[in-house]
């Protein structure tokens, strides 16, 4: 049987899919026998200290690793686009084929439809592209989340940490900002990480828990 060399690249930004489209590379990198990189390109002007951005950035980096691959941080800036960092980087360690989320929201929403998918084929040449469907809130929650339970989001110190309803409604009276709603722990992690529902004027919304922690508007 023939044999080919193959090399998956992940390309992930800051936000709530990144955990899904590495595990969709370790799949196939392990199917492949191929090596695994998790790419995410920051522009040189996002300068300003993060603690939620840092924390998606540690998770990425434990989660790549534990599928034995690589997690690499490359700055865009100047006239350069973010489609030629991932090109360069591609050319640069050989990679076969490419795997980006198409959010319906945020900065993948953007580049997917305007005329980034375009600008990468045009630099990658015969690589192959995966576009990876990340859903909409909270389409298919059950795929990446487990069953949501009552929760708090119970403000300190500038941040509101997360409890579950039990446990706040146990410590006694709660400060007036305390939000109530539903907790959805993502798959396959070992921190309390997920979505937070709350419900505003009848209308769903969903806010992203980074390690416990909502870092509010």
């Amino acid at each position: 049987m023939e044999t080919h060399n193959e090399s998956i690249l992940v390309c992930v930004h800051y936000g709530p899919h990144g955990q899904r489209l590495i595990q969709r590379g370790s799949r196939l990198a392990k199917l492949l026998d191929a090596p695994l990189r998790v790419l995410t390109v920051e522009p040189v002007r996002q300068e300003t200290y993060s603690t939620e951005k840092e924390r998606y950035l540690s998770a990425w980096r434990k989660q790549a690793e534990e599928a034995g691959g690589e997690f690499m941080l490359r700055k865009c800036g100047g006239n350069q686009k973010t489609a030629d960092v991932i090109a360069e980087a591609a050319k640069e360690l050989g990679v076969t084929q490419i795997i980006i989320g198409r959010a319906s929201q945020s900065f993948w929403h953007e580049i997917t439809h305007g005329d980034f998918v375009d600008d990468l084929l045009d630099r990658i040449g015969a690589t192959d592209l995966h576009i990876v469907a990340v859903q909409r809130y909270p389409d298919m929650l059950e795929e990446t989340h487990e069953k949501g339970f009552p929760a708090l989001l119970v403000p300190r110190n500038g941040h509101y940490m997360l409890l579950a309803k039990s446990e706040g409604t146990a410590s006694g009276e709660l400060p007036e900002k305390t939000l109530q709603g539903v907790f959805f722990r993502e798959l396959d992690t070992d921190f309390d990480s997920g979505l937070f529902k709350i419900v505003k004027n009848g209308q769903a919304e969903y806010l992203k828990i980074v390690q416990g922690e909502w870092l509010g508007k």
